[in-house]
């Protein structure tokens, strides 16, 4: 499994899921977001890129990328950091 894959169940797992749902929620999850290959769990190059770095890199670089698209003056729904 990629380790991007590994990551999220584990989180899910610790917040209550199953392992199959953790599997599921995750899987379907990361291929929205680009990071598995659509219909299977392997990892396209963002998401080995992203596997290797730690929950607070990705949180990082997230964080800029949704500052810098507001710079841009593009605004998102979603909130990473709870902040405006």
């Amino acid at each position: 499994m990629p380790a991007i894959l590994d990551d999220a169940v584990k989180r899910l797992e610790e917040k209550g899921y199953s392992k199959d749902s953790a599997y599921a929620i995750a899987t379907k999850t990361l291929q929205e977001s680009g990071d598995l290959r659509e219909g299977t769990q392997e990892a396209t190059s963002k998401g080995k890129r992203r596997g290797e770095m730690s929950r607070a890199t990705r949180a990082k670089t997230r964080a800029k990328k949704y500052k810098e698209e507001r710079k841009a003056g593009r605004k998102f729904e979603r909130n990473t950091s709870g902040r405006d």
